[in-house]
């Protein structure tokens, strides 16, 4: 039972259950319930085998100890007389023991390689995860001394690349691989049955439209097909061209990240207007100057808000906020609330829906608030700026996916008359809306101190190589 319903495996997640390889791979979509089923099996054998050690890494603690909560719910809703007990429970772990007095024990572990006494690896989002190498790696050695130790693997697919990619594309053959694609999930799939015989010389348009909940489709018409792929077919994206290559921004992820004092970056991200809570919180947490960008957003992009702090020459990512079909007049209102909380600089995108905002803005906040227009030259200027940024490790941002995968949707592109263009790919209702944001910010705050304007370094001169539009 969960959420007092019963639970009712899809025919992958039986087999799962059932398998007992040492090494898993699955290669998944996302929503499909990889993580969850993950836990379940690693529950299982909490509280079937005497003296276990299992341990979840995720890419940050939230995701991280969300593990060791779905652990939790799955031993309340066993029957009492099946449960073990439980002796122990923290935000990152979970003890229990059975009549012989042997404790078992389910552990979290935010981005880092597991290391001590051997047991059972669970990794979630491997490519998405700092030092995935070292993670991977790590993991295999703690598994080493049991035969009856098992590591498992369950991500979506990031880029072409990358110890994940390799190993979903049989570079090591001791592992029993899974692929699950979205139509053999039955909560986004009408028929699983027929489509996991038919859906795949289907094309993406088609089989939505033939198998595709009503959730799904709605998702699929809100996004690129390109990002839908990814997101939910199993395809891997090409990573050339990236104006911020993923080794860059993950070297200056932090997957200790979240609202509380304990965490090494304190960071908040909000899908809805910031509440005065939010600021009080924000204010309580800030350490230096706050610099803010803002990319406007109406029905068909999000608006989003990014909040850094800069103290001692540094940069953190305090705050970020995206939101959906969100009024002007509550855009506005967000606005004035951060300035009214000592924002020392707001950037906007004054291009086509925020030309007015941007000039109202001006006009009451002089010397504090500028618009920018999105042109060739002005994105080259802030992604140079931002480019600098981070490889001088001057700046902390959250390990989490949705801001990575954004900054690293930044293409650069020459077109057929050798102009640089800067794109990114549609997706869910964002366009790099909080990378674009985030990259405001940090040129507001170039302004502020009057340093330099940055050269920038296309992908050619970095890698000597670039893909023709």
């Amino acid at each position: 039972m969960m959420n007092g319903e019963p639970v009712r495996l899809d025919p992958w997640q039986a087999s799962y259950l059932s398998n007992n390889s040492k090494l898993t791979n699955l290669l998944k979509s996302r929503r499909v319930g990889g993580s969850w089923i993950m836990t379940v099996r690693m529950f299982i054998r909490s509280q079937a085998m005497g003296r276990y050690s299992g341990i979840f890494v995720s890419m940050n603690r939230e995701e991280a100890r969300g593990k060791i909560d779905y652990a939790d719910e799955l031993h309340d809703s066993l029957p009492r007389k099946w449960r073990l007990k439980k002796v122990a429970r923290s935000k990152d772990e979970i003890a229990f023991e059975d009549s012989r007095g042997r404790r078992s024990r389910l552990m979290s572990l935010a981005g880092k390689a597991p290391r001590g006494r051997g047991g059972d690896i669970g990794i979630s989002e491997l490519p998405h995860c700092i030092r995935s190498n070292e993670i991977y790696n790590g993991a295999l050695h703690v598994t080493a001394r049991d035969e009856n130790s098992q590591l498992t693997i369950e991500s979506t697919p990031l880029g072409k690349g990358g110890v994940f990619y390799d190993i979903s594309r049989g570079a090591y053959s001791k592992f029993t691989r899974y692929e699950v694609p979205w139509w053999l999930c039955s909560a986004l799939c009408v028929d699983v049955d027929t489509a996991a015989v038919s859906a795949p010389s289907m094309s993406t348009k088609d089989r939505v439209a033939r198998y595709g909940s009503p959730s799904l489709k709605i998702i699929h018409a809100s996004m690129a097909e390109k990002a839908f792929r990814q997101e939910s077919e199993l395809e891997f994206v090409e990573m050339e061209n990236a104006a911020f290559p993923m080794e860059l921004i993950m070297s200056c992820a932090e997957a200790e990240c979240g609202e509380s004092t304990d965490a090494k970056l304190m960071y908040r991200h909000l899908s809805h207007p910031p509440t005065p809570r939010d600021w009080r919180w924000l204010d309580s947490s800030r350490g230096g100057a706050l610099f803010m960008g803002y990319d406007p957003g109406r029905k068909r992009d999000q608006a989003a808000l990014v909040i850094l702090d800069l103290k001692d020459g540094r940069f953190e990512l305090r705050m970020t906020v995206a939101m959906t079909n969100v009024t002007f007049a509550v855009q506005r209102e967000t606005l004035d609330c951060a300035l009214k909380h000592s924002v020392t600089q707001l950037r906007i995108d004054s291009s086509g829906i925020g030309m007015d905002m941007a000039e109202r803005m001006e006009r009451e906040y002089r010397g504090q608030v500028k618009g920018v227009t999105f042109t060739a030259k002005s994105k080259e200027l802030m992604i140079a700026t931002g480019y600098n940024t981070f490889a001088d490790g001057r700046i902390v941002i959250p390990a989490q996916r949705e801001i990575i995968a954004e900054l690293a949707s930044i293409k650069e592109v020459i077109s057929q008359s050798g102009s640089t263009i800067f794109s990114s790919r549609r997706s869910a209702g964002s366009h790099a809306d909080l990378a674009w944001a985030l990259l405001l910010a940090i040129e507001s705050a170039r302004e502020h101190c009057n340093h330099p304007v940055a050269e920038y370094q296309s992908v050619r001169r970095r890698s000597g190589y670039a893909r023709k539009a």
